[in-house]
């Protein structure tokens, strides 16, 4: 795990301090909204360090329970000192609404309503101080003030704990994988949080600034007055939709960017389209298979243009005659983003990419025709509905819109780059055409239910002759040829061959992670004999019964599964086990993944695999979960003790670009054999070039 989120375990009092004072602070009527948002992210984040077993449980939770009873009992202590005047201060500041909504909040729930305060964040610091405005009685509200602190403390470090014990697993099988789940999570958590303030004080308040701007912008240059203001009007009930729409096209441009940043960098991004890309092909099973197919023929360009049409035609009997122009204009240039033919104006599809190659994608075409096609038909038929068919509707299109994008990724039709770039497009198309349409007020009856059966209806009615073509084409079309394997002889492999191999593993979100120092040209079911005089095993498979063991206490080690870590987007095929001995917690990992090199011998040509040996060991936070942490064994005389290779291994060494890369080369049996011809390899352990 990263030091910085290792180094608050070393101040644990410090940690228990800071959570004590944003509990506390959290109930003070006059810092409420911003406290809230503050402690949440405390919180989340203290859990995500006790799941993670970087601070202690109980520790944490004593430190949460003390804030929140402190911080209310203040609260409380004040509105009884000064109920007088309690009512007039929250006139004189602007909270009428919130204690209005304090006192139908306790109105409703009654003694439990402190322990939901603690929850809903608008009424958290109204309701302890009307307790105390209305001179309950202390007994009755420090017994109340204790239990819900009791309750509120686990309840709101649960989220981070679960989420630490998660990103210490993704953590040992892949360290950005780890830092990138905490970023995300904690980010997502953050919004979540500001999006619920926003709901209740932030339409009002962008209201307000956009007015003093544009207020401001008339006094300065008048002729903005009747240039701009006649299309935009702060107090026009479109006014947030136009808003909406241009941080959408904000956000789609800045994506845009970023992926094509990435493309012309070569970027990680890049290797994660490869690396993705060979995962993905190494999960398609059949049936998968098919259905990703059927996905991909219902979200292509003739089931939609065929759907656009019933649209348009659906809109012509309403009469809705603008919507009707604007829905043509949508589909026009739905179908100029996405050209039939655009790979071959120099991007290559994966399905056409060779291992090892080059690649230069391009926006999809067909992911910007889906998600301005789609999104702008949500636009329309949710304008000026309810809010549970707009959430309805818009769920039902993200998700058509999504599945279909990874139906292809899934079939190689397409990069998770150029899907991003081509989604980043669409999205800034629709944020044109939705805000001009909101702009220039169109508003027309176009009947949304009716709208949905007839789009629903003509995409089953187009599927039923997609799909059978898009299946058959399948079956008929030639099958990918086979990854070409290269030959290497036995004194090419060990003069400069090795070097060939990659010099370290690669995982699935295109970084570069630890060395892979170790090489073995041989067939599996020797290397496993080999392997099994050293005290190594195979590693158990992934069941219901060897995932237990993670749980249950005091599980062998030799009985639990070891995590996958992905190289180029594939799973180890090889992976064994060697627990420490005198030791319950720690073991021996050996992964090794097969090139497409085979080494000539003199018993036939053996496979080349290459991988590395890993230090894992167990702990178990608060007595939950064990969770792993792995460390490198980069020292190649401690890897050929292990593997117990002594007289049958040499070690390489080279200087590439001011890193020294090691290697341990595994002598094939017949090379192994000929050590009469080469006694500087017989007399020692291991030769260092």
């Amino acid at each position: 795990m990263h030091t910085w989120l290792v180094l608050p375990g070393h101040h644990p009092y410090l940690v228990s301090g800071v959570v004590v004072a944003i509990t506390c602070a959290e109930a003070i009527p006059a810092s409420s909204a911003i406290a809230t948002v503050a402690a949440g992210a405390v919180m989340f984040v203290v859990g995500m360090l006790v799941g993670a077993g970087v601070l202690n449980m109980w520790l944490a939770l004593a430190s949460a329970v003390l804030g929140a009873i402190v911080g209310d009992a203040l609260i409380y202590e004040l509105g009884r000192r000064y109920h007088a005047d309690i009512r007039s201060w929250a006139h004189s500041t602007g909270q009428d609404v919130v204690w209005a909504r304090g006192e139908q909040f306790i109105g409703q729930h009654g003694a439990w309503s402190l322990l939901r305060a603690r929850i809903f964040a608008p009424v958290r610091s109204t309701v302890p101080l009307q307790f105390g405005a209305a001179r309950m009685g202390r007994p009755q509200f420090y017994r109340l003030n204790l239990a819900s602190a009791l309750v509120w403390a686990p309840v709101s470090l649960a989220p981070g704990m679960v989420v630490g014990a998660s990103v210490t697993v993704a953590d040992a099988v892949s360290t950005r994988l780890a830092v990138a789940l905490i970023l995300l999570l904690l980010l997502l958590y953050i919004v979540a949080r500001v999006a619920s303030l926003m709901v209740v004080n932030g339409i009002p308040l962008a209201r307000r600034v956009a007015r003093q701007a544009m207020l401001g912008l008339i006094r300065r240059f008048p002729w903005f007055e009747n240039h701009v203001q006649r299309i935009i009007k702060i107090d026009d009930p479109e006014f947030p939709t136009v808003c909406a729409f241009a941080l959408l096209l904000i956000a789609s441009v800045w994506l845009f960017g970023g992926v094509l940043q990435d493309v012309i960098a070569n970027d990680p991004l890049m290797r994660v389209d490869t690396a993705l890309y060979t995962f993905l092909q190494s999960l398609q099973p059949t049936p998968v298979s098919t259905v990703a197919q059927g996905v991909a023929a219902m979200n292509g360009r003739i089931a939609g243009c065929a759907m656009a049409i019933a649209v348009f035609g659906w809109l012509m009997l309403q009469q809705s005659w603008k919507t009707a122009a604007w829905w043509i204009a949508a589909l026009g240039v739905a179908v100029v983003l996405s050209p039939a033919h655009w790979p071959e104006s120099g991007g290559v599809p994966p399905i056409d990419w060779q291992a090892g190659g080059p690649h230069t994608p391009l926006p999809d075409g067909l992911a910007a025709f889906n998600l301005l096609l789609y999104g702008f038909l949500a636009w329309v038929s949710t304008r000026g509905q309810k809010a549970a068919w707009r959430v309805a509707v818009a769920i039902v299109m993200a998700l058509w819109i999504v599945v279909g994008g990874l139906a292809d990724l899934f079939l190689g039709h397409a990069w998770l780059s150029g899907l991003l770039g081509g989604w980043a497009l669409g999205m800034a198309w629709l944020a044109i055409l939705g805000g001009a349409y909101a702009l220039w007020h169109v508003s027309e009856p176009v009947h949304p239910k009716g709208l949905a059966v007839v789009a629903t209806g003509t995409l089953l009615i187009a599927g039923s002759w997609v799909i059978p073509a898009a299946l058959r084409e399948t079956v008929m079309s030639p099958a990918t040829s086979a990854q070409s394997v290269h030959t290497l002889t036995a004194r090419e492999w060990r003069d400069t061959g090795w070097q060939r191999l990659p010099p370290r593993r690669t995982d699935i979100s295109g970084e570069e992670e630890e060395p892979l120092l170790l090489q073995w040209p041989a067939r599996s079911r020797l290397i496993e004999q080999s392997l099994n005089r050293m005290g190594w095993q195979v590693a158990p498979g992934w069941s219901l019964h060897s995932t237990s063991g993670w749980v249950l206490p005091q599980t062998p080690s030799n009985q639990l599964p070891v995590l996958p870590r992905y190289e180029q987007g594939k799973d180890a095929q090889l992976t064994f086990i060697r627990p420490e001995p005198g030791t319950t917690g720690t073991r021996f990992v050996l992964r090794l993944w097969k090139s497409h090199y085979v080494v000539e011998g003199g018993h036939g040509a053996n496979p080349l695999w290459y991988g590395a040996i890993y230090h894992e060991t167990r702990s178990r936070p608060a007595g939950l979960i064990a969770l792993p942490s792995t460390q490198d064994v980069e020292d190649t005389g401690i890897i050929v003790r292990l593997l117990g290779l002594q007289g049958q291994c040499v070690v390489r060494s080279i200087n590439d670009m001011g890193w020294i890369r090691n290697a341990v080369l595994v002598l094939p049996d017949a090379v192994a054999a000929a050590n009469a011809d080469m006694p500087e390899i017989a007399q020692n352990d291991c030769e260092l070039r």
